[in-house]
């Protein structure tokens, strides 16, 4: 369920849903954006395997209440959009955002906005310098903000596959580079701080994801 409908009750949902996995036509059920309220009341339904919502270095919004219900319960995180859009790559800026671009709609792509938050990608940068330095291997920001995802599964101690979305097949290759690269406790401190000055709702509708719901 990539969205739930707030006008029907969760339980309802679910409830339906665990009718497919009863008539053997899915296995496993998993819910996207929900709060960790719906979160609880969708378990007791039925087990939930696994929660898709934005999380990445710039978006740490379900830290507070989503991960530790998922925690608690045995469900996995599946961080959708771990790359910002496309944002934490340190390739997109401004004038790169064509009259049809969809991120447009997003409020911390809008202008003024934009352009404060190229501190987070100023943050990350550095990072993949010096594991470039170190390892003698080039080390790119997308693998550092994956990177650092990866590290927050063990911390918050939750199951993390991150679902990064690409056009080309080099693009797989260096995103796998991640699970190579082992991040200190000072870089893992520099990134977890870099969301700090962040300006921008995460979605152009706050109803739309679990943040604005909690």
């Amino acid at each position: 369920m990539h969205r739930r409908d707030v006008r029907v009750p969760i339980e309802e949902t679910v409830g339906a849903m665990a009718e497919l996995v009863a008539a053997g036509k899915v296995r496993h059920l998993g819910l996207s954006e929900v709060t960790s309220t719906e979160l609880r009341a969708a378990h007791a339904v039925h087990p939930i395997a696994a929660v898709q919502s934005a999380w990445s270095i710039w978006s740490r919004d379900v830290e507070a209440h989503v991960v530790p219900a998922a925690a608690g319960l045995g469900v996995g995180m599946v961080p959708y959009s771990p790359l910002g859009r496309g944002f934490l790559t340190g390739t997109i800026h401004a004038q790169d955002l064509g009259p049809g671009d969809f991120r447009h709609n997003i409020p911390r792509f809008a202008d003024g906005a934009i352009e404060t938050n190229q501190a987070v990608v100023d943050a990350v940068r550095p990072v993949a310098d010096q594991l470039t330095e170190a390892s003698g291997q080039p080390t790119t920001p997308a693998q550092v903000a994956l990177a650092w995802l990866y590290a927050q599964g063990p911390n918050l101690h939750v199951t993390v596959v991150p679902i990064p979305g690409t056009r080309r097949a080099a693009r797989i290759d260096e995103n796998l580079g991640a699970l190579a690269l082992d991040l200190t406790p000072a870089q893992l401190d520099v990134l977890g701080k870099a969301a700090d000055g962040i300006v921008g709702f995460r979605a152009n509708d706050p109803s739309w994801v679990s943040q604005g719901r909690e």
